[in-house]
């Protein structure tokens, strides 16, 4: 499993929206379909929407989220017990590539 969150400034969230039902709409095996989150949380330093991606699936939804991401920068990491890790080392990025706020995941594993 993976998520992907697509990142957008608060003034382009009517662009973000468009790019969002973009995605859905040619994304239908999508896990989760998250809405507009209209401020930054946890590690992310921007409003995002999350969407989930099997991972039999993340290839093609890369290439798709790559094509219709409309210049939104997108971080895609996969689940797993290292939060920090997938936030990081096995993080892909498509776009612009954003300083998370790592203190975030530091605090949450305690170190």
């Amino acid at each position: 499993m993976y998520h992907a969150h697509i990142y957008f400034e608060l003034a382009e969230m009517a662009h973000a929206s468009q790019v969002r039902t973009n995605i859905i709409r040619n994304l239908p095996q999508l896990t989760y379909k998250g809405q507009l989150i209209p401020m930054p949380i946890g590690p992310h330093p921007k409003p995002m929407f999350e969407i989930h991606i099997a991972t039999a699936d993340i290839d093609y939804a890369m290439a798709t989220i790559d094509a219709l991401r409309q210049g939104l920068s997108v971080l895609i990491h996969p689940v797993q017990l290292d939060e920090m890790a997938a936030h990081t080392v096995d993080a892909r990025w498509l776009g612009e590539k954003l300083p998370l706020n790592l203190g975030i995941l530091k605090q949450l594993i305690g170190k």
